[in-house]
């Protein structure tokens, strides 16, 4: 079942609001993901990479060691991280 069937099925507008947060917010975490893996594959430390991303090094750490024992698409590194 696609997003926006259930979105409608739900009904109401606070469900809508809550789907496009967290569409929001998955695309943020991508993002993350994405400068972590460059900045990694550059041969930046975890410490260098929380500091330049302004992040707690607990949220940097489990992302950097994923990219470093088996380098992958940001698809399947969210995938992994958010089970």
């Amino acid at each position: 079942m696609d997003d926006a069937l259930k979105i409608e099925k739900e009904g109401g507008q606070m469900n809508m609001c809550k789907a496009l947060e967290e569409l929001e917010e998955k695309g943020e975490i991508k993002s993350k993901i994405s400068l972590i893996q460059k900045k990694s594959q550059r041969g930046d430390s975890v410490e260098k990479i929380a500091d330049d991303l302004m992040e707690d090094i607990q949220f940097i750490q489990p992302i950097y060691e994923i990219i470093k024992q088996n380098p992958t698409t940001i698809e399947e590194i969210y995938q992994i991280i958010n089970k």
